[in-house]
């Protein structure tokens, strides 16, 4: 009068599906531990004392620092072949920067960001267009700098490059994969 169930669904069923989660639940702790690890940078600063930084070499081949331009948050790539520091143009936006009127005074206050004057760059990678303008501040670890020139580059994606026009103020040591940035004279 009544069947009775396989076997297979008495006890079996199960096994599939659980295998499924399990591998899925692994592969998912392994994705997401790689991209940790790997996109969002190595845990590269270590400040040591107010007056020294030091960063490990990330990944990439690079050193990397947090840091903030006029206030706003930005990673920099610490680039000693970059002559002045650059950041991209929609982060030129956001602080404010603008072109400068036609007369080509720039007559903003030390406390806002000035206007930005047309430029051509030689870099690594050819001629690129861009502007060049005063920002309030730059801030890497415990470091500030006042009123610094800043290249504002169009094609320029995320990271600003931290150039030797901010790092020619600090003493630079690079030795077993690590960089040490400290005040100049220490």
């Amino acid at each position: 009068m009544f069947d009775s169930p396989s076997p297979r669904g008495r006890s079996g069923g199960w096994i599939l599906p659980a295998l499924f989660w399990t591998g899925l639940i692994v592969l998912g702790t392994v994705v997401a531990s790689w991209w940790l690890s790997s996109s969002r940078g190595s845990k590269a600063l270590e400040v040591m004392d107010g007056d020294t930084l030091e960063l490990r070499l990330g990944r990439g081949g690079h050193y990397e620092v947090g840091g903030a331009v006029a206030a706003v948050p930005v990673r920099f790539l610490v680039d000693t072949g970059a002559t002045l520091t650059s950041i991209p143009q929609a982060l030129g936006e956001r602080i404010g920067i603008r072109a400068c009127p036609a007369i080509g005074f720039d007559l903003s206050r030390d406390s806002e960001p000035g206007c930005c004057r047309p430029e051509v760059f030689r870099t690594a990678n050819g001629t690129a267009e861009g502007c060049v303008a005063r920002v309030p501040s730059i801030r890497f670890g415990a470091f500030e700098l006042r009123n610094p020139r800043v290249a504002v580059m169009p094609g320029m994606d995320g990271q600003a490059l931290l150039g030797m026009d901010v790092l020619r103020h600090f003493s630079l040591v690079q030795e077993g994969g690590r960089l040490r940035i400290s005040r100049a004279g220490r």
